[in-house]
């Protein structure tokens, strides 16, 4: 087979016997082998990649990015193709501001497709895109694209000596930037001798930044190693710098050197030191998590952890000291004894209800736990208290009426956030608890407020309810934030006296209709997907985009989500409805 229209044979007059194979996931690997193979004629890859990158879909373009994407990552297996400059530079453009020159090109390009055109150029023929990126480096003479265009190169082409060497000018010309250089230099300079020598030259001035980097470069370097190491040791007296807290800088060097000091005998030496001479409990637990990484099984780490949780009265500190014994030493008996006894001699409820929580994550099912957690829900006056607790005490069903009963009173407290959550709790114990869906739906269409609309949109998808509920609650629900989109403004608006957004509120604004859209795409079915662009497809106008350019990029990031997961001529159909 090796004519190309048994892929693609295009025919708006007759849908139905047209082929739109390019569209379908399951033949994109028979596609590109396609590419692949030398007993295809030339001519025939042309006129196939030619078709892709010409294809007018009438739908606005969602599907002609499509084919233009199928035919840059074909480039991958036909790089002699004579379209690919011409495609890779289209991608560029898509995907980066500053490779648009002409100022007709420096419009706003919605999320979707910049996301989509850079994932593409990791898949494209990569030696195009490193010699374009290259020649931006070495031509540009704007600091800030130069810094970007290094980092990207640097992730296309690791160890680029063009990208570091970039990068290392930016850092030692220009201090005013030099945290977001010396970041960047931390993206591609992994293991680089030059690159952590570089580094640690400016380690006085930015201390956080560079010791973050060679915690993130520097693995079994010793350089990086020693550099730490000389940190750790640093006294109080050794400070020059006002701003810096030395306790700030103890805990980044410490966590820093767990990362990258596996098995290195200088610098669990130090760790010991630190921990028998330092009396802070905070930072000894960080180093006592360090000390594991870099020696696991070392029973020093482990008795400190141990030692705090037996006199500590920090509940910050217990539960991070628990949180690390979870990784470092999963089931330790001595925790859970440890746990049990302070949980039954302290008079402090705060610190009783934090030992049960921390129990009953480190000891999943522990009856000590779940005993002292029902007890204290029962007069708890503290949402957290309920939250938390049902958390732990859901696994196990003899106590599932009375977390439904708790959570009917946070319902009934008449604060949205704290009844929005608990209702989600109800659903997700019965997803056809009918009256904790209709007081959802009450609450989602009288709400003031966009920050329970954006929660309730990550809520319906962390709790999965998409399939939980029954289709006719579903389409209820769906129907509700199809609503939200197109009227999500008007919320804002009505919040401020003025009714005008200030530029906070439009940040909030923004944000909001982005994450519902977010949330939105990732519970609805199949089966919705159509209606989906029916009802949202005339938000994409011209324009509609110069009076709202964030609900646009809402509804296209929707539509996108849809045009990805319906067949061509159902799209279509369903657009031209």
């Amino acid at each position: 087979m090796h004519d190309w229209q048994y892929f693609f044979n295009h025919d708006r007059s007759n849908l139905n016997q047209a082929t739109y194979r390019i569209f379908e996931p399951e033949w994109k690997a028979e596609i590109l082998h396609w590419f692949s193979q030398e007993d295809v004629d030339k001519r025939q890859k042309e006129d196939f990649i030619q078709a892709l990158i010409g294809f007018d879909d009438s739908c606005s373009d969602f599907y002609r990015y499509r084919a233009y994407f199928l035919a840059a990552e074909a480039l991958s297996q036909f790089p002699e193709c004579s379209l690919g400059d011409a495609i890779v530079e289209q991608l560029l453009k898509w995907s980066y501001a500053y490779f648009r020159q002409d100022k007709r090109d420096w419009q706003i390009l919605p999320k979707p497709l910049v996301k989509t055109a850079r994932k593409i150029l990791e898949l494209t023929d990569r030696k195009r895109v490193i010699a374009a990126f290259v020649h931006l480096v070495h031509t540009t003479e704007s600091r800030s694209i130069l810094q970007v265009a290094a980092e990207k190169l640097g992730t296309l082409d690791p160890g680029n000596k063009s990208a570091i060497a970039a990068l290392m000018l930016l850092i030692q010309q220009n201090n005013s930037h030099l945290g977001t250089a010396i970041r960047s230099l931390e993206k591609i300079g992994y293991g680089n001798e030059t690159v952590i020598t570089t580094l640690i030259q400016f380690i006085k001035i930015t201390p956080w930044a560079v010791i973050h980097s060679l915690g993130q470069i520097g693995c079994g370097n010793e350089t990086a190693i020693a550099a730490l190491i000389k940190f750790i040791k640093m006294k109080p007296d050794e400070i020059t710098n006002e701003w810096l807290m030395l306790e700030d800088i103890y805990e980044g060097a410490i966590k820093a050197l767990g990362n990258i000091a596996y098995g290195n005998q200088i610098a669990i030496a130090t760790l010991i030191d630190f921990i028998q001479r330092y009396k802070d409990d905070l930072i000894c637990s960080d180093a006592a998590k360090a000390l594991w990484d870099i020696d696991p099984g070392n029973a020093i780490a482990l008795n400190i952890l141990v030692q705090i949780l037996e006199t500590t009265e920090n509940t910050s500190l217990l539960d991070m000291s628990v949180r690390y014994l979870m990784v470092i030493d999963p089931g330790n008996k001595a925790v859970i004894t440890i746990l049990t006894e302070r949980i039954k001699t302290t008079e402090n409820e705060f610190f009783r209800c934090k030992a049960a929580l921390c129990l009953g994550k480190f000891d999943s099912g522990n009856r000590v736990a779940i005993t002292t957690l029902s007890k204290i829900l029962e007069t708890a006056e503290e949402e957290w208290v309920y939250f938390h607790a049902a958390d732990i005490l859901a696994p196990t069903n003899d106590y599932q009426q009375q977390i439904i009963k708790a959570m009917w009173k946070m319902v009934n407290l008449k604060d949205e956030r704290t009844s929005l959550d608990a209702l989600f709790i109800l659903l997700e114990i019965d997803s056809n608890n009918q009256q904790a869906f209709n007081t959802l739906i009450r609450l989602l269409n009288t709400t003031k407020h966009e920050s329970i609309l954006t929660s309730a949109a990550y809520h319906l998808q962390q709790f999965n309810l998409s399939i939980k509920l029954e289709t006719k609650k579903l389409n209820e629900l769906i129907a509700v934030f199809i609503r939200l989109i197109q009227t999500y403004q008007d919320l804002a608006v009505k919040e401020n006296e003025n009714g005008d957004l200030f530029p906070s509120e439009w940040l909030s604004y923004e944000s909001g209709l982005l994450d519902i859209a977010d949330n939105f795409t990732s519970v609805i079915q199949k089966e919705h997907l159509p209606q989906v662009v029916i009802t949202l497809k005339d938000y994409l106008s011209e324009q509609f985009y110069k009076n709202n350019s964030y609900r646009y990029e809402a509804v296209f990031k929707i539509i996108w989500h849809c045009a990805e997961n319906l067949t061509y001529p159902d799209f279509y159909k369903a657009w031209h409805n």
